[in-house]
């Protein structure tokens, strides 16, 4: 019955949608019936910000609210440029401004803000110190890490880089008398209308902002109905559509990342290999080199994935303003690459640009090129 309770309203929308649904009806149930058999528990399909699949299984009910684990961290990535927008940082500023005790240190010294968002300050991960059991300030636990690599010469993910931007926030906040989970939340979250049931935190009160949100599916979707508008919310922009561009460009030694943020924009490179990103982050040591990687050959190309542990994934699609949240459980087989060659079998991938017709016409409303995730104990 809960099934049908979902499945109905796709009748009642088809003809609404008929005109302009670009995945295929097979796509979505064949990729539905993938999910099921590979630890997912739930799978929303919308487009144009209208729902035209919802369903809920293996025993996951869907007001539900799951653990998003890494796909915590895109939100900070928005966060991070609504804040650039306000001045209250550049991306490009070094962090040692704003944290003295980084000046004396010859590595830490020259990273730019911009470096902790892509994971390519060469900043230690940080496992250890932000999720094992302690009393200390996490954030100032962050600052404390080593420099043990280059910047930009090795892509090292883990929650360390997010600690350290979020100690930079609370220091520029001071003079507006707010925090940043207090910014976040009246930037993103209560104009999304989302609700978060639980942060995970430090005991001083620090939220993680590498993995720490519960939300349900509903709620994730409006934060991908968002970003796939551009950033416009209900008639009201909540960051520039130049703004969140930024999120949105990888770096030579990693072009699926940006900030916060898995891209699909090397896809087409003669080079490109698909990489499954859940497995490649649970192997020890983790690769540092992610050079020509792409999430999927088969998906467009302004693709873009929130990513988190156990297939929490939320793809992004601004070209055919697709938004897709999939949750999932523990287990070890689900694989983006077979989901999204599924998902896109048959369909009308729009523009390769990610250009709309509004966007030729006005040369400039969507973003063309639009993650975080693991766990660790």
């Amino acid at each position: 019955m809960l099934r049908l309770r979902f499945l109905v309203p796709l009748f009642v929308f088809g003809s609404i949608l008929s005109c302009s649904a670009q995945l295929t009806s097979d796509a979505i149930a064949a990729a539905r019936a993938y999910s099921g058999k590979h630890s997912g528990v739930g799978m929303i399909v919308a487009e144009a910000g209208v729902i035209r699949y919802e369903d809920y299984y293996n025993g996951h009910k869907g007001k539900e609210p799951l653990h998003i684990y890494s796909g915590t961290k895109s939100f900070f990535g928005v966060l991070a440029v609504i804040a650039e927008e306000e001045g209250i940082l550049k991306l490009d500023d070094l962090v040692a401004e704003t944290l003295p005790e980084w000046r004396d240190d010859p590595r830490k010294k020259l990273i730019p803000i911009r470096e902790l968002l892509n994971f390519t300050s060469g900043l230690e991960t940080g496992f250890e110190q932000i999720y094992g059991r302690t009393t200390a300030d996490k954030l100032l636990l962050g600052v404390g890490l080593k420099a043990t690599r280059e910047r930009g010469a090795t892509f090292l993910y883990g929650p360390g880089n997010l600690q350290v931007f979020c100690e930079v926030l609370r220091r520029k906040l001071v003079k507006r008398g707010t925090t940043y989970e207090r910014y976040l939340r009246h930037k993103l979250i209560d104009p999304l209308g989302i609700s978060i049931s639980e942060w995970r935190a430090d005991s001083h009160g620090n939220v993680i902002p590498s993995a720490g949100m519960y939300m349900n599916a509903r709620d994730w979707l409006s934060f991908g109905n968002m970003v796939v508008a551009g950033g416009t919310w209900k008639g009201r922009q909540l960051v520039e559509t130049d703004s969140l561009r930024k999120c949105f460009t990888g770096t030579s030694i990693n072009p699926a990342f940006g900030l916060c943020f898995w891209l699909n924009g090397h896809r087409d490179d003669p080079k490109a290999r698909e990489v499954d990103v859940e497995l490649l982050l649970d192997r020890e040591p983790m690769p540092e080199d992610w050079s020509h990687s792409c999430l999927s050959k088969s998906a467009p190309k302004d693709l873009v994935c929130s990513l988190g542990s156990n297939f929490q994934r939320l793809y992004l699609v601004p070209s055919m303003q697709l938004t897709v949240v999939h949750q999932g459980k523990k287990g070890d087989n689900f694989r983006d690459a077979e989901f999204l060659a599924i998902l896109f079998q048959g369909a009308n991938l729009g523009d390769p640009s990610g250009a709309t017709s509004a966007e030729k016409k006005k040369n400039s409303t969507l973003p063309r090129l639009f993650e975080g995730f693991r766990k660790r104990p």
